[in-house]
């Protein structure tokens, strides 16, 4: 009788990181730039504001593991869920000069559910199974990267009104959370790491990015690509003669690219290693960028939008591959917790670099020289990583 059971609280969590994500990120992450570049804001202030999303979900995985010891996993979950959609809801009745504030909040909240709700459903996941159940759940999650733009394209970007609809689906997503078994959050259940993070503790933040390995360099560069992207890319478009339904389309492809291609890519890793895939995904971002470049702006922003969008997301694939490597136990969650802290840190630094950047120099085209520089530091950081551990027989 248990296994039904099982079934129905995997199906119950996936469904739950699936509208979530389609709410705190999906939307967070393309209808905030899109809003403010309607009313005016410039590329720095829309940077700003994309990075606070950032940040604030950098400062809910730091402090996650310290909710769920306290809280359990049900409690943060409802509580990140339900504080995304309270700045979302507040958004509107705000100056658009201070939606760096509740965009902070709504990552926050993403931060803590992410960590939450993925490791109360990895516990779940019988040992023979997990490699499929992963699989599917990051398919599921990739949807949000598709799902939301196509909402904001549906909403209309100028209006305040898919705030509100952001917060709404948001929402929708803690009814589910009763349907799956209750596991309790002791010490044990607990990660050592992750009991001893706290906010403000800049030790411990200063100790996760000492000995960057290649999986936490890879998914890291590949987040600061994407980051920038989803928020300056609108920018770059409306510049081209593009109007904002068409940058909500761009933004549409970098997901589709993103949930269509990690499967490819980590079939690649299997049979290449991280590496190698990584090295022809750096290739392919230089490649597609450069074709922004020399083709008409709607069809060279839409193969630069799909190119850059398989391989950002197949990036933070490999990063994941790269920590499961080697030793288990405490090892690899040290890893795992290197990678997401990382990845987060280097999405915040994406977007608030580029603003500033076009800010100065007055012209929206250096995104596509930053991309291309990001590509490059990843080729370097390639070529100079040590071998990753070897896997267990």
């Amino acid at each position: 009788m248990k296994l039904p059971l099982d079934l129905r609280s995997l199906a119950a969590l996936n469904l739950v990181s699936t509208l979530a994500q389609i709410g705190q990120f999906g939307l967070g992450s393309t209808l905030l730039p899109l809003a403010l570049q309607a009313r005016g804001a410039s590329a720095w202030q829309i940077g700003l504001a994309s990075s606070a999303l950032w940040l604030g979900m950098l400062a809910g995985l730091l402090v996650a593991g310290r909710c769920v010891h306290w809280w359990g996993y049900r409690r943060t979950v409802v509580v990140g869920v339900s504080l995304s959609a309270l700045a979302f809801a507040l958004t509107p009745s705000l100056p658009w000069a201070l939606w760096s504030l509740p965009a902070a909040g709504v990552g926050f909240g993403l931060g803590l559910r992410w960590i939450a709700n993925e490791t109360w459903l990895y516990r779940l996941a019988p040992v023979q199974a997990q490699g499929r159940i992963v699989g599917i759940h990051e398919s599921l999650i990739g949807l949000a990267s598709v799902a939301g733009p196509m909402l904001v394209v549906a909403l209309g970007a100028e209006r305040s009104d898919g705030f509100y609809w952001a917060a709404g689906l948001t929402t929708l997503a803690i009814p589910p959370l009763w349907l799956a078994r209750t596991l309790a959050a002791s010490d044990k259940d607990t990660p050592p790491d992750q009991q001893a993070a706290a906010p403000g503790r800049l030790t411990r933040l200063r100790l996760a990015l000492v000995g960057i390995s290649l999986g936490a360099w890879v998914a890291g560069l590949g987040g600061w690509i994407e980051g920038s992207l989803l928020s300056l890319l609108p920018v770059l478009a409306g510049d081209q003669g593009l109007s904002s339904s068409q940058s909500a389309w761009l933004l549409t492809l970098i997901g589709v690219g993103a949930t269509s291609c990690q499967f490819p890519i980590g079939w690649l890793a299997d049979h290449l290693g991280v590496r190698r895939t990584a090295l022809g995904l750096a290739g392919t971002v230089l490649v597609c960028t450069l074709m922004a470049w020399v083709l008409p702006p709607q069809w060279g922003l839409a193969i630069m939008a799909f190119g850059v969008g398989a391989t950002t997301g197949g990036m933070l694939t490999l990063g994941m591959v790269h920590a499961a490597q080697g030793a288990g136990g405490a090892a690899i969650t040290a890893r795992v917790r290197q990678v997401s802290v990382v990845y987060t840190l280097l999405s915040a630094c994406g977007p608030l670099v580029a603003g500033v950047v076009l800010s100065q120099t007055g012209n929206s085209q250096s995104l596509l020289g930053l991309q291309l520089a990001i590509a490059l530091v990843l080729l370097a950081v390639l070529r100079r990583a040590p071998p990753p551990p070897s896997a267990p027989h």
